[in-house]
């Protein structure tokens, strides 16, 4: 009879991992295809051409290489034009590779880290392994030379070094990848509790000193012209429609719900205010889910960060949730751990979800229907929302009892 109830609990998390190595097979098709077609114009690696540009210029990179927006070109901070300006002295197709390779191995690590810290059993931990690679913004942030496999990396890598006992590599971490693009910089948050508070003062000197030595490179002006100008004008502007957030949902509805808007536009003020209240709060549950578990969940309290940043970010398309893999690797290996019929099939659909890729249309008929339209648009952002709420209501008896005290 035990043997009997077994099999089908096995029957789950093998045919994830079958379905999950098909998948896989597609993301490697779609690099081989940008391959084919040529770094240097196919369409998905524009994004990284735009790298190469900017940064072979190391004196005006944020006034060149604009892509007919005025929200485009070289858009990351000073201190970062040491590794584009590295690969920008390459053939474009050597610097492609080499930047693939380097976040493949980013890849392999936060991969390893995040099985560390949920210890999941090893069918589960493999079939979710499995599942969260075949998620469309891996293959798509791979094929299109994108940055955002780094960022993820950094995040985990600094959770996990801050709960290992290693505050110096932490900070490191969280600075590389804060230094790289904006992202990270949210997660010294956590650090500030009475046993990570060491990973905080690492990290604020770790980018004290990256920013002192990018000035090597980087002209003060750069840093100014980077935090009062381009990084406070893009925060106002979204694509209706490809952005899986708050403001792109939002400022989608605004113009109608329809098709997407392939340019960009202002966010209303008040969407933008609701964003910035919405990161707030994110980071505040976060922080007292770090109180509430006693530092028991780590990975859970990063996810529920990286899930708030995701919605409440201006500009978060398809690629960018890439920060969402640990957060469905997590959840699938919990899920395959301990089935239940419900939370199961909820986590397979968020999977599945994000396993379609984000430029997917709807069927012609069903995309007139804005209410069918752009929730399928933001599909990602729903994601998001629902993780972070199941991260919440597994924490729930830890929260009242935090709040008895």
């Amino acid at each position: 009879m035990n043997e009997t109830g077994a099999r089908p609990a096995r029957w789950l998390p093998l045919g994830l991992m079958a379905l999950g190595s098909l998948l896989i097979v597609h993301h490697v098709m779609e690099f081989l295809a940008v391959w084919r077609e040529g770094v240097g114009k196919a369409a998905l690696t524009l994004d990284f051409r735009t790298y190469m540009c900017g940064a072979a210029n190391l004196t005006t990179p944020y006034d060149i290489c604009h892509n007919d927006e005025f929200v485009s070109g070289f858009v990351y901070p000073p201190p970062s034009l040491a590794y584009f300006n590295l690969l920008s002295r390459l053939p474009i197709d050597t610097a492609f590779l080499i930047h693939t390779a380097i976040c493949l191995a980013v890849l392999a690590m936060a991969s390893w880290m995040v099985l560390r810290l949920i210890d999941a059993p090893r069918l589960a931990g493999s079939a979710a392994l499995i599942a969260a690679l075949a998620i469309a913004p891996i293959g798509t942030s791979l094929a299109a030379g994108q940055v955002n496999i780094l960022l993820m990396g950094a995040a985990v890598a600094g959770m996990w070094f801050a709960a290992s006992g290693k505050p110096g590599r932490a900070g490191l971490s969280i600075a590389l990848g804060f230094w790289l693009k904006i992202y990270p910089g949210l997660v010294p948050a956590l650090f500030l509790t009475p046993r990570k508070w060491r990973a905080a003062v690492a990290t604020v000197i770790a980018s004290a000193t990256i920013a002192v030595i990018g000035l090597l490179w980087a002209a003060p002006g750069l840093y100014l012209q980077y935090f009062l100008e381009l990084l406070p004008h893009a925060q106002g502007y979204t694509m209706p429609g490809v952005a899986h957030s708050l403001a792109g949902m939002a400022t989608h509805i605004a113009a109608g719900g329809g098709q997407p808007v392939q340019h960009f536009v202002p966010i209303p003020h008040a969407v933008q205010l609701a964003s910035k209240a919405l990161l707030a709060l994110g980071i505040l549950a976060a922080m007292a889910h770090g109180l509430a578990t006693q530092e028991a969940r780590p990975l859970d309290s990063l996810n529920l960060l990286l899930c708030a940043s995701l919605v409440a970010a201006p500009n978060a398309w398809g690629y960018h949730y890439v920060l969402i893999y640990p957060v469905i690797l997590a959840a699938l290996a919990a899920t395959l751990t301990r089935p239940h019929w419900l939370r199961t099939a909820v986590i397979l659909a968020c999977w599945l979800a994000l396993v379609i890729p984000a430029w997917t249309d709807l069927p012609p008929l069903l995309a007139r229907y804005p209410v069918l339209n752009v929730p399928f648009r933001a599909r990602y952002a729903f994601v998001a929302v629902v993780l972070a709420g199941f991260i919440l209501w597994d924490a729930r008896a830890q929260f009242r009892t935090f709040i008895r005290r």
